[in-house]
């Protein structure tokens, strides 16, 4: 077999298992849920929240990261101190 025609073949195969029914998935729908319309559509401008400025961020960050040092550091001792 050329590898043409066993590429051919492979993506026919690929195309025809991508239109099989999937029961598991379509049966979970009740009937008053096939039914119902299209949720309407939000902008995201405002349906999410602002984010802070990136020098507030970037201080909340250093903050985070420093305390979680710390308390790396300390539980580096306490292993390094423990007796066996």
């Amino acid at each position: 077999m050329q590898l043409g025609s066993a590429i051919a073949f492979i993506l026919a195969a690929a195309a025809a298992t991508a239109c099989t029914r999937v029961p598991e998935l379509e049966d979970r729908l009740t009937p008053d849920l096939r039914g119902a319309a299209y949720p309407k559509l939000l902008p995201l401008d405002g349906a999410l929240e602002p984010l802070d400025p990136p020098q507030l961020a970037g201080q909340d960050l250093q903050d985070e990261l420093d305390a979680r040092s710390a308390r790396l550091k300390r539980r580096a001792e306490a292993v390094k101190n423990a007796e066996l």
